[in-house]
């Protein structure tokens, strides 16, 4: 590949490069660009200009290893360019794993726990309203968190929108009619909430090893605590038990003990990311 002056443009440069390319070559790179031009990305000719002579160096290591611009790109030029002109969004900040955890913090601490007795129904109808009015608080304090910026302004309102959620679940737990009942049986309940907690531990497991201040790892005390009261109350030795003032005792410590878990372990997550922003 010939050394460019330094001083030449991006286009000069890029005429420069095109002549170093085969016939065959030549013919289907004019193809490409009279494509490109036809994109919507690269309607500004400076920004494709830049866009090329990324493109070009990489052509031309391809032709010295016997490669036809068409083996190198896969497919015929008008395929290329429309492929490299799709315009791509950056991600929302808020759309990621971590927007998982929310969930399973709620479904942990307020749609298990109310159905840990194997006596106790799910009522679909009323989970389902909860599950509604939780997305909706969450859109809500997303929006909020877009727009103030100060961290007071922003703990203040997911307090606000918190409190109004609890409110909101308190109202539909008590006029909601029992419909949709599902029992969580003894045999069948346990494998299910089993089930739930390994693929929850799995997910948590691979989540780390690819961000190690992953927020999963907070949820893992309070997903055992509870599937081990949910067991006990399933077991036949220990079913007795939970269904007497000192089982439910027990499950008000354990429902307690694992929102601490959540606290403690999400705290120390959290003081571990501020200082890895630092």
């Amino acid at each position: 590949m010939a050394v460019l002056a330094e001083h030449t443009t991006i286009t000069e440069q890029n005429t420069a490069l095109r002549e170093q390319l085969s016939p065959q070559n030549q013919a289907y790179w004019d193809e490409l660009v009279d494509n490109l031009r036809q994109q919507a990305k690269f309607a500004d000719e400076a920004v494709l200009q830049k866009y090329l002579r990324e493109l070009l160096p990489s052509l031309l290591v391809a032709q010295e290893a016997q490669q036809t611009a068409q083996q190198f790109y896969g497919a015929d030029p008008a395929t290329v360019a429309a492929k490299m002109g799709r315009i791509t969004r950056p991600k929302p900040s808020w759309l990621s794993w971590d927007l998982l955890v929310p969930f399973l913090i709620f479904t942990l601490g307020t749609i298990i726990p109310s159905a840990i007795l194997p006596a106790v129904p799910f009522q679909l109808l009323l989970v389902g309203l909860e599950y509604v009015f939780f997305v909706i608080a969450m859109a809500l304090g997303i929006g909020v968190s877009q727009r103030v910026h100060t961290q007071r302004g922003q703990i203040a309102s997911w307090l606000i929108i918190i409190v109004a959620l609890l409110l909101a679940m308190r109202v539909a737990a008590q006029t909601v009619p029992a419909q949709g009942l599902v029992y969580l049986t003894r045999i069948g309940g346990s494998i299910t909430l089993l089930v739930f907690a390994v693929v929850v531990t799995g997910l948590t497991w691979w989540h780390h090893r690819r961000h190690t201040n992953s927020w999963f790892p907070a949820i893992l005390g309070s997903l055992w605590i509870t599937t081990l009261l949910a067991l006990l109350a399933r077991i036949p030795a220990t079913s007795g038990l939970m269904v007497t003032s000192a089982g439910n005792l027990l499950i008000a410590l354990g429902t307690i003990l694992g929102d601490l878990s959540i606290l403690i372990i999400g705290w120390h997550i959290w003081q571990a990311r501020q200082n890895q922003t630092k």
